[in-house]
């Protein structure tokens, strides 16, 4: 089966890896954190996910038909590479279960009140599951197909919201916090924006379909999420004030539910049709993150067949997303997964990066 995706697939991957729960909180976070400043550590963030993307990339870009996996030990050798695939794999996993836990508590708390947490989380794991035994490929047209309509539908929304706004609100656009102020709300940023970038790393480049413009395909992203988060925050905060929205949790759920287009009887209620374009980047965030655990699990069991090693990881996967007692304890733990992805985004691919440009693999392509 051909695995390999064109560019606009990967630069909707990488879209779908960022984009998922995080947008349910990140108006309150950065509200918090910057007040109406919010944009300016968005914007910081962006450039900092823009030269880890390119870091990424250029991995892919340089050590062609390879993934993490093979162009890690190249790099740091078996032992060293193997302990850093196990680091990926941990970290892969955690997302893939907390972000199916946090998900299905938000669908219960909003949409399904009766329906159990337990089945939630297991119907989208299964779900996630039929798509993952497709492998890579079919991910890829997935995301494509899913990615085009969302962001179209995702944009008209926020333009409705801004519409009911007011501009006073948002002032003014640069709070008197100063540079430090602004560089501590860079962390309420973490999670749903660092996380995702490095679904780049489980995908193998090839010499004739991706060449050099995936990097101006993955820059490109990356700056349309960055504008697009910033325009999710100004949009809730012109709504609901720099003052309310620290008191909701799910802002952007709280936003919608608040606003009301009467001259529009289809799109009066926006809150149903926001809850289908979030559920589908739920899915998307989950399918990629269980696919990479089972992805990587699959190149160090090679005796064992994707698809039952991918039957193991889904319940292993459900039994852990039952652990955490409540919502806040999910929360937690989603937070220092956060902080986790400063070493598996940042670190470690700076690192990958060092040693490539010192042995002079560039210079061989």
């Amino acid at each position: 089966m051909n695995e390999h995706l064109t560019n606009r697939q990967i630069a909707l991957l990488v879209f779908w890896g960022i984009v998922g729960y995080g947008i349910i909180g990140l108006p309150k976070g950065v509200a918090q954190a910057a007040g109406t400043g919010g944009w300016i550590p968005l914007l910081i963030t962006t450039v900092i996910v823009i030269i880890t993307g390119y870091m990424f990339t250029f991995l892919g870009y340089v050590h062609k038909e390879k993934t993490i996996y093979e162009y890690s030990i190249l790099l740091t050798g078996k032992y060293i590479g193997n302990i850093l695939i196990f680091l990926y794999i941990a970290y892969f996993f955690s997302v893939f279960t907390m972000t199916s836990r946090i998900s299905s508590e938000v669908i219960k708390i909003n949409l399904l009140s009766k329906t159990p947490i337990s089945a939630l989380t297991i119907l989208l794991i299964l779900v996630c599951y039929f798509i993952i035994t497709r492998k890579l490929a079919c991910i890829g047209r997935v995301c494509e197909l899913y990615g085009m309509i969302i962001i179209i539908f995702s944009l008209i929304i926020l333009t409705l919201i801004c519409t009911q706004g007011k501009l006073i609100n948002i002032r003014p656009l640069i709070p008197s916090l100063g540079i430090i102020g602004y560089l501590k709300a860079i962390p309420s940023t973490i999670y749903a924006f660092v996380v995702g970038v490095e679904v780049l790393c489980f995908v193998p480049f090839h010499k004739e379909i991706n060449d050099k413009r995936i990097f101006k395909y993955i820059i490109f992203i990356i700056c349309f999420v960055g504008f697009f988060y910033i325009f999710i925050v100004e949009s809730c905060i012109s709504v609901l004030g720099p003052d309310n929205i620290i008191y909701y949790d799910d802002a952007m759920m709280a936003t919608i539910r608040r606003i009301n287009i009467e001259y529009l009887d289809f799109l009066s209620r926006l809150d149903g049709i926001f809850s289908i374009t979030w559920i589908i980047a739920i899915f998307t965030t989950v399918l990629l993150y269980g696919y990479a655990t089972i992805f990587l699990l699959s190149k160090w069991f090679k005796k064992v067949s994707f698809n039952k090693i991918g039957l193991i990881v889904i319940s292993v996967a459900f039994y852990t997303s039952t652990l955490p007692g409540t919502i806040d304890d999910v929360k937690k733990i989603i937070d220092y997964i956060g902080y986790a992805s400063i070493l598996t985004v940042i670190v470690i691919p700076t690192i990958f990066v060092i040693i490539t440009k010192v042995k002079k693999y560039d210079k061989k392509i």
